[in-house]
C-alpha cells in the first residue's frame, strides 16, 4: 500500500490515528527475504564461475604429443637423472665453485708468467741481426767506397744494445766473369764510426772468387743449361768476409754508421750488403737458440714467485682482510630475547574465522 506522505511505516506502530486499519497491511518476514536474495547470489556465482571454467577449457587445450618423443623423453630422462642428481648436489656444487676457482687461479698465474717472459726476452735479446744494402759510390782515380747508415733519421734509439758482443762482415754478389777472375785477390776496408765521425773500429782483409778451371766452368754450364736459359740461376758467386769480431757495442759511444770500401774499381758486382750480428754468449745464448726449454723453465721460476708473494700478502693483510668482509656480510639468526616484545602474537587464521562466526551467530 502506497503512502501519499512518503512515512515509511512499521508492523509496531499505530495506525488508528491516521484512518488505517492494520487489515490493510500483509506482514512478510525478513529472514525469508534475505535468505532468497542469499540463495540467488549463490547460484548467479556458481553459474558466473561455471562460464569461466567452460570457457577456460575451451582455450587451453593439452598437447598431445607423439608417442616417440614421449618414449624418447622417458628414456633421457632415466638416463640423465642420476647425473642431474649428482651435478645439482650441494656437495657437488661446492667442488664445482672450488675447481672453477682454482682453474681460474691457475690460467691466470700461467699467463701472468707468459707475459713476463715475453716482455723479459724482448728487453733482455736485443735483434740479432741488422743487415743493410751497400750501393758503392764509383768516381775516376779513387777507390770505390759507400757509407752505411744503421740509425733512422726519425729515430733517436741505438740501433746496437750496449755491452752486447758483434760480429761485423760483408757479403758480395760478383758474376764469375773473367775480368773478376783475372782481378784475384782484393782488399774489402770497413770502419764503424759514432755520430760525431769518430772511428770505433776498423779492419780490412782480402777476398777472392773460388777457382774453376775453363773445363769446369764449361761443364757448369752445360749442366745448368735450362736453368740458365730460363733465367732461374746465373754465373756467381757469393763472398762473404768477417771484418770485424767482437765487437762491443758501448753505451757512452754507440755506433751509429759505418764505411766500406774495396781497394780496385775494376771489380764487376750484382749487389753487396753489410751484416752485424750479435754473438750471444752466457743466458742469452740459451735463451735465443733453446728458447721453448728455457721459456718452461722461466715460466715455473715466475710461477714459484708469484706463489711466494701471493702467500706473503694473504698473511700480511689478506686474511684479516677476509675475515672482516665475513664478518660484516655474515647473517647472524636472532634470538628469542631479540625479538621485539611489544608487537602481539598473530592468531592462526581458523581462530579468526571461528570469531568471525561467532559474532555473526551473536548479531542474529
Amino acid at each position: 500500500m502506497s503512502n501519499s506522505s512518503g512515512k515509511a511505516f512499521s508492523d509496531t506502530d499505530d495506525y488508528s490515528d491516521q484512518g488505517v486499519s492494520s487489515s490493510d497491511f500483509h506482514v512478510v518476514p525478513s529472514t525469508g527475504s534475505q535468505s532468497f536474495e542469499n540463495e540467488g547470489g549463490d547460484i548467479n556465482e556458481k553459474l558466473i564461475i561455471g562460464e569461466e571454467e567452460e570457457g577456460e577449457e575451451e582455450k587451453i587445450k593439452p598437447i598431445e604429443w607423439h608417442p616417440a618423443l614421449v618414449m624418447t623423453g622417458n628414456l633421457l630422462k632415466k638416463l640423465m637423472s642420476p647425473i642431474f642428481k649428482v651435478l645439482f648436489a650441494p656437495q657437488a656444487q661446492r667442488t664445482f665453485i672450488k675447481t672453477f676457482v682454482v682453474v681460474i687461479l691457475v690460467a691466470w698465474i700461467l699467463l701472468t708468467s707468459f707475459t713476463a717472459y715475453i716482455t723479459f726476452y724482448q728487453r733482455y735479446i736485443p735483434k740479432n741481426a741488422h743487415v743493410e744494402p751497400i750501393y758503392f759510390q764509383y768516381e775516376k782515380d779513387s777507390q770505390p767506397q759507400a757509407f752505411i747508415h744503421f740509425m733512422q733519421p726519425d729515430s733517436n734509439s741505438m740501433p746496437l744494445r750496449s755491452d752486447q758482443a758483434y760480429d761485423v762482415s760483408v757479403q758480395l754478389h760478383v758474376p764469375t766473369s773473367d775480368i773478376n777472375f783475372d782481378i784475384g785477390n782484393f782488399m774489402i776496408h770497413v770502419d764503424l764510426l759514432s755520430q760525431n765521425g769518430t772511428v770505433l773500429a776498423q779492419s780490412s782483409r782480402p777476398a777472392i772468387l773460388r777457382y774453376q778451371s775453363n773445363t769446369q766452368r764449361i761443364l757448369r754450364v752445360f749442366a745448368k743449361a735450362i736453368p740458365l736459359l730460363i733465367g732461374w740461376t746465373e754465373e756467381s758467386q757469393r763472398i762473404n768476409v768477417r771484418l770485424i769480431e767482437e765487437f762491443i757495442e758501448k753505451k757512452a759511444l754507440p755506433m751509429t754508421h759505418a764505411r766500406v770500401a774495396l781497394s780496385t774499381p775494376k771489380l764487376q758486382l750484382y749487389d753487396a750488403h753489410l751484416s752485424v750480428v750479435a754473438d750471444f754468449r752466457g743466458l742469452r745464448y740459451y735463451m735465443y737458440h733453446r728458447r721453448i726449454t728455457t721459456a718452461f723453465v722461466f715460466m715455473i721460476l715466475f710461477t714459484v714467485i708469484e706463489l711466494i708473494c701471493a702467500s706473503i700478502a694473504w698473511k700480511a693483510f689478506g686474511k684479516n682482510l677476509w675475515d672482516k668482509l665475513h664478518d660484516a656480510f655474515a647473517m647472524e639468526p636472532l634470538t628469542a630475547e631479540e625479538l621485539p616484545q611489544d608487537q602481539p602474537q598473530q592468531e592462526p587464521s581458523t581462530q579468526s574465522h571461528h570469531t568471525d562466526d561467532d559474532e555473526y551467530l551473536t548479531e542474529e
